[in-house]
């Protein structure tokens, strides 16, 4: 969970595959819901339950809803201790990347602050088709779902674009 001048954003990241899922927020009571939400989209996708959810203690992450909730679907939640970062050391890792990412993208293009959350979303949809060594020189949606991703699409982030729209008579 991260903000960005009064936006916010949460990530979840699949251990195995470090796959990685970015969602924007407008406050940090949205975490909860947005975790169903994501819950339930994996588990159709992979046909698999989520086991464990590893977080900080962040209050978006401890309170007695999401706590029960995680009870009831059998999710298991480690939560780091306190001034420990290196337990939770993917998720530390890839904010990091990620805002690093998003600030280069900004800088090169010139463009304001106010498009942090789009580069961050296209920082996340980059990393995901970028190989990793932590999966064995795969992508991580290649290691999610076998599926080699698109890339012939991808463009300099901020380039200028235009919306074409084609007339159906």
């Amino acid at each position: 969970m991260f903000t960005w001048k009064n936006s916010y954003f949460v990530l979840f990241i699949d251990d195995y595959s470090r796959k990685t899922w970015v969602y924007l927020l407008k406050d940090k009571s949205e975490v909860f819901g947005k975790f169903k939400k994501f819950k339930a989209m994996v588990e159709n996708q992979s046909g698999y339950r989520i086991k464990a959810l590893r977080s900080d203690r962040g209050g978006e992450f401890t309170s007695n809803e999401f706590k029960f909730f995680c009870e009831q679907n059998k999710i298991h939640r480690p939560i780091t201790v306190p001034y420990s970062p290196q337990q939770n050391g993917v998720a530390k890792r890839n904010n990091q990347t990620i805002l690093n990412m998003a600030r280069s993208m900004l800088k090169c293009k010139n463009l304001p602050k106010e498009y942090c959350l789009e580069a961050i979303s296209c920082a996340v949809y980059l990393m995901n088709r970028s190989y990793t060594k932590s999966v064995h020189g795969k992508t991580p949606p290649e290691a999610w779902s076998g599926y080699k991703p698109v890339i012939t699409h991808l463009r300099v982030f901020g380039s200028i674009a235009w919306n074409m729209f084609i007339g159906y008579d």
